[in-house]
């Protein structure tokens, strides 16, 4: 089966453009969202709680994969197919960018969705695919998948818990679902190869230095992947296999260590250090200190003393 391009929305039907416009759903839907996240790298989330409403037609510019958390029946359309009386909860439907969508429902209703725009499935899949065969096809609001919906629960309350600060988990949580979406529900499957070796020693040493000069600042996925010249869905697996934690955990161990010698020498509070060492702030050092060591920041600068 070849992927064909989608056909241009007629032009009385909205265009979902979040990358351009964030606030994008309020054109189809009439309360704003409960959370929102726009961080860039071609990606939004949104989390939703709506009154009975019908959409109307629409596209999206974005892959859009949406977990419905209520026990809410839906009728939907998609491309000219429709469904009726779907029901939740935690069911999760998949529309290709481009795909024409409405949806109704009758009585109140919450979920939350991802998108992810075209390039970012290019980006993870073109190691397997042709990048012309890279496209998902539709699913009804039918869908039971564990790991999606474990994703975007995750991705939900790490947004809330610390806001777009923590790019190399949300990335890692992204990189995931685009490589289960492709495996899964592409036009095209693919089979991910695996490895019995992590990252040669070169490459690992080049990258543990990377982390060690920017650990105070916002690192991500594609900028770690990219000094190795490599893609952020191999690097993550390779990264593991070699250390056996992920990049995420690995920084975030680096950054207790910093966080652990700036204490004993006394000179900083507590907020200095946070930020000294890539911390969003000091409830975000305290959180994972108190996880890393079982002790908080505060508990062991007074045991030093």
């Amino acid at each position: 089966m070849t992927a064909s391009p989608p056909h241009p929305p007629p032009s009385s039907v909205p265009l979902l453009n979040y990358e351009n416009q964030p606030e994008a759903s309020s054109l189809v839907l009439p309360r704003k969202p409960t959370l929102t996240r726009d961080p860039g790298h071609h990606w939004h989330f949104e989390a939703q709680q709506q009154p009975a409403h019908d959409t109307g037609e629409h596209c999206h510019t974005m892959n859009i994969i949406t977990l419905v958390t209520s026990t809410t029946p839906i009728d939907q359309a998609i491309d000219g197919r429709s469904q009726t009386h779907l029901l939740g909860p935690n069911n999760a439907f998949i529309l290709p960018a481009g795909a024409l969508h409405r949806c109704t429902w009758q009585q109140d209703i919450e979920f939350m969705f991802v998108g992810l725009d075209p390039q970012v499935l290019i980006q993870v899949g073109q190691e397997w695919v042709n990048p012309d065969r890279i496209e998902l096809i539709p699913h009804f609001a039918t869908l039971q998948d564990p790991l999606i919906q474990g994703i975007l629960l995750t991705l939900k309350q790490e947004l809330i818990c610390e806001g777009i600060n923590s790019h190399l988990f949300v990335d890692q949580l992204k990189t995931t679902l685009a490589a289960h979406l492709l495996r899964s529900y592409g036009v095209q499957k693919v089979q991910i190869a695996t490895y019995a070796d992590g990252l040669p020693r070169h490459k690992l040493n080049q990258i543990l230095d990377y982390i060690e000069a920017h650990l105070d600042q916002n690192l991500d996925l594609e900028a770690l992947a990219q000094q190795i010249d490599m893609s952020q869905f191999y690097f993550s697996r390779l990264f593991k296999r070699s250390l056996h934690i992920t990049p995420h955990q690995y920084v975030i161990q680096q950054r207790v260590d910093r966080a652990k010698q700036l204490l004993r020498q006394g000179s900083m509070t507590l907020a200095e250090i946070a930020l000294a060492c890539g911390f969003a702030n000091q409830a975000h050092l305290n959180r994972h200190f108190k996880r890393l060591t079982g002790a908080t920041p505060k508990e062991m600068r007074g045991v030093g003393r």
